[in-house]
């Protein structure tokens, strides 16, 4: 397999803002490219004799982030007396143009929401249920619910994670209520997405979870794992999914864990590994495995919260990405065909009523020439300035 490749010289790095992985239809990876516009689907130029004959081809496309966290200055001072509700409707205001271009949005929603416990930030996050109904509101479809701080407010929260998420109209995974951990396959287009989700730890809480209910939680584990696809297979997944929550906060490079259960993903079966928990971005690997593309990020950053340089101080924080997977099924085939990154900041400024207020922003909407370049002082568009020249390390491929 030819290795993927930056084609675009520094200069035109600082102009335009994705990335996109083109897998050409004889298998190879043909480049990575920053570029600002949809990426092109490479087509078979062999005319058919008979239109009718030719087979119908169905696509789908994902767009996937990482880490959605819950800090309390993100929004505790965003009450809405008259509604009585918190209002979040900065945070993915300026991504809706994205969200809405794909067919389904998924992240890794990293709190619980417990409506019998008080409401908390790091580190025992407990959210209100107002985010899920925004983030239903605002084009989610879908959200992983294992990581780290699924345990927060204990096995209750769990449960009512799940239902709030529910009650939201948002698919879950990851966390399950009922010994027989229904699996997760949304269906779109003909097309059937398996997704699984795991954690490497969970701070210690996991005595939290009863051992009799030991399958409310998915930790990452081999025979587990297995026994999971399995079950999306038999269920008939066309293209599986991995959300590990695994990895080194703040490393920038994969672990040893991470490099060891993303081969094993792969060799069972799943199509995309799509990291989170290290709270900064980490390579990406195109590989081929059991005669098929596939795709990993070992980490997709944060994609919103409060963690900033300024009071870590850790580098990255503010850097996530969108991830989108274009996917095709022809002849009974599916296949990955395009990956597209999309890489965002989490802006953080003050509206005009003197409150703090966050938002995500693609970076090609925030460098130069980007249509919100002019919303941010000096000192942003500096910062902003300097992340975005670190991008193409941070996102290289992983030898």
């Amino acid at each position: 397999m030819k290795k993927i490749f930056f084609v675009l010289s520094a200069i035109l790095i600082l102009i335009v803002g994705f990335v996109v992985v083109d897998y050409s239809t004889n298998g190879n990876i043909s480049g990575l490219n920053f570029i600002s516009k949809e990426p092109v689907i490479k087509k078979n130029t062999v005319k058919q004799k008979n239109v009718d004959d030719k087979p119908e081809k169905k696509s789908v496309t994902i767009l996937a982030t990482g880490d959605i966290m819950y800090h309390l200055p993100l929004y505790i001072r965003n009450f809405d007396e008259t509604k009585r509700k918190y209002d979040f409707s900065t945070y993915y205001a300026k991504m809706k143009e994205y969200i809405d271009l794909s067919d389904i949005t998924v992240g890794n929603f990293e709190s619980t929401v417990n409506p019998n416990r008080r409401i908390s930030g790091h580190p025992m996050f407990n959210t209100p249920k107002e985010a899920l109904e925004y983030l239903k509101e605002i084009g989610f479809d879908v959200l992983s619910t294992v990581n780290n701080h699924c345990i927060d407010t204990h096995a209750e929260g769990i449960e009512t994670t799940i239902d709030e998420m529910d009650n939201a109209g948002l698919k879950h995974f990851g966390t399950y209520k009922t010994a027989d951990r229904p699996m997760l396959v949304v269906e779109k287009n003909d097309i059937k997405i398996g997704f699984i989700g795991y954690s490497e730890i969970f701070n210690g809480l996991e005595s939290l979870v009863p051992k009799d209910r030991a399958y409310m939680i998915s930790p990452l584990d081999e025979e587990l794992i297995k026994e999971d696809i399995s079950k999306l297979k038999s269920l008939g997944a066309d293209f599986i999914i991995a959300y590990p929550h695994w990895g080194v906060e703040y490393s920038k490079e994969p672990s040893e864990v991470q490099k060891y259960f993303n081969d094993y993903f792969l060799n069972l079966g799943v199509d995309a590994v799509l990291g989170s928990h290290p709270h900064v971005l980490q390579p990406v690997k195109n590989s081929s495995y059991n005669g098929k593309k596939t795709f990993t990020i070992f980490s997709m950053g944060n994609s919103i919260s409060n963690q900033r340089i300024k009071w870590l101080p850790k580098d990255g924080v503010e850097t996530g990405v969108f991830v989108k997977l274009y996917i095709d099924k022809e002849n009974g085939v599916t296949s990955l065909t395009n990956v597209e990154l999309i890489p965002t900041y989490v802006n953080r400024y003050i509206d005009e009523n003197g409150k703090p207020q966050s938002e995500v922003l693609a970076y090609k909407d925030i460098i130069d020439g980007g249509k919100y370049r002019d919303t941010l002082d000096d000192a942003t568009k500096a910062f902003v300035d300097k992340n975005y020249n670190l991008l193409s390390e941070s996102l290289r491929e992983y030898e």
